[in-house]
């Protein structure tokens, strides 16, 4: 605890240096990941929070969620390629499935996902945690919380790279199990066999290699992480020191940093399973901080919608700041925090303000030299602004 006591104190007012100071392999269930756990939570303390530290077990090897989606692509594949001349069922059997976990992959996540989190830390592979803070006076209004994950990972292929190959195995392995499904019914209705087009050939090769590729990557903890996530945990550590001077009335104000993130969202799954009802019945919000430090990048996503809803309204509020605030058009925000609390039908959003830097995003190039201080402190400002707006007791607020 020494450096995280040394660092206090050089830290409180400066994002940058919160950040600076978890900028270490930090992969879950590792003694890096518990050491910046225990950072944040000695910072938070010195800030003037009451803090919870809340451990859960990962109940699977790594190789069982990085290694899973390429095994069983590649195997559905295969059996559609070895089965649709002479087992017509079975080939439009496994298409389907092949199909199917394209278009509801968020869904099977989440409920595989929730399953390799346990409360019992006698079970499982390795150990994470959630840390939750809160001023011990003040708390009365709207809740809101803010959050942000503090683990890291580092990848044979950078975020970016890796979402173009998910994207290229997907499209073409879909393409190839449609033309199998097709033809497997046109055979049961006495249409005659016909050779399989080259294009569907070049459509399953490509997509058994892409899936090859991941079966046969690395992950690892080479990475400082500093974009993603030290950016956002300096953030929300600024927003906390400006908060514990500073607080608005009228706003009940959580934060929340979340481990395992990397490894499929199981922090936020093991909160929301924890918590998530509390919070709906508390008519909770929520605002997820991932990867930021460009300045004038800053992005926003949600899903469902009550997600969809605020935001419109967020939009709107910050083109009244005028603020260049745009929403991601990449999908909702693939796997980030706030997707399990949507799910629930929380207003929950998701922050980014990366734009180039992704293609460092889970390499050993992630370093603090990424991260901008004046991205920093504009995140910060935006936020605390959004918070501020929020506020039951604030006149001037839109209703957002």
């Amino acid at each position: 605890m020494e450096d995280a006591k040394r660092g206090l104190k050089s830290a409180v007012g400066s994002a940058l240096r919160y950040t600076g100071l978890l900028c270490f392999g930090r992969a879950a269930g590792t003694e890096g990941e518990e050491k910046a756990g225990r950072t944040i939570a000695e910072i938070l303390k010195g800030l003037g929070y009451e803090v919870k530290e809340e451990k859960f077990s990962i109940l699977f090897p790594p190789w069982t969620w990085t290694k899973g989606a390429p095994f069983f692509s590649a195997l559905f594949l295969f059996i559609v390629w070895m089965t649709f001349a002479e087992m017509a069922w079975v080939s439009l059997l496994f298409s389907i499935l092949y199909l199917l976990g394209l278009i509801c992959w968020e869904r099977i996540w989440f409920w595989a996902g929730g399953r390799f989190v346990s409360n019992d830390l006698s079970r499982g592979w390795r150990q994470s945690g959630n840390i939750s803070a809160c001023l011990p006076a003040g708390r009365e209004g709207r809740v809101l919380y803010l959050m942000a994950h503090y683990d890291s990972k580092s990848q044979t292929f950078n975020l970016y790279l890796r979402t173009i190959l998910y994207l290229i195995g997907g499209i073409s392995g879909g393409l190839f199990s449609l033309w199998a499904g097709a033809y497997a019914l046109s055979g049961r209705m006495g249409i005659p066999e016909t050779r399989i087009p080259a294009v569907f050939v070049a459509s399953f090769l490509l997509s058994l290699a892409v899936n090859l590729l991941f079966l046969f990557s690395r992950s690892g903890n080479r990475s400082e992480g500093a974009l993603d996530n030290a950016s956002g945990v300096g953030v929300l550590l600024e927003a906390a020191s400006r908060w514990s001077v500073e607080r608005v009335k009228g706003i009940d104000l959580r934060f929340v940093f979340t481990g395992a993130e990397e490894m499929g969202l199981l922090g936020s799954l093991m909160y929301m399973r924890r918590w998530g009802k509390t919070m709906a019945v508390e008519n909770a919000r929520l605002i997820n901080i991932d990867s930021v430090g460009k300045e004038g990048k800053i992005r926003v996503c949600s899903t469902g919608r009550a997600g969809r809803r605020w935001v419109g309204e967020i939009l709107r509020f910050a083109r009244d700041r005028g603020l260049a605030l745009r929403p991601l058009r990449f999908h909702k925000g693939v796997m980030m925090d706030h997707l399990p609390f949507a799910r629930l039908g929380i207003p929950s959003v998701s922050f980014t303000s990366i734009s180039t830097e992704g293609w460092h995003l889970h390499s050993s190039r992630d370093t603090l030299a990424l991260v901008r201080s004046e991205g920093l402190t504009e995140m910060v400002n935006w936020t605390l602004a959004l918070v501020g707006a929020l506020s039951t007791q604030n006149p001037q607020r839109k209703m957002i």
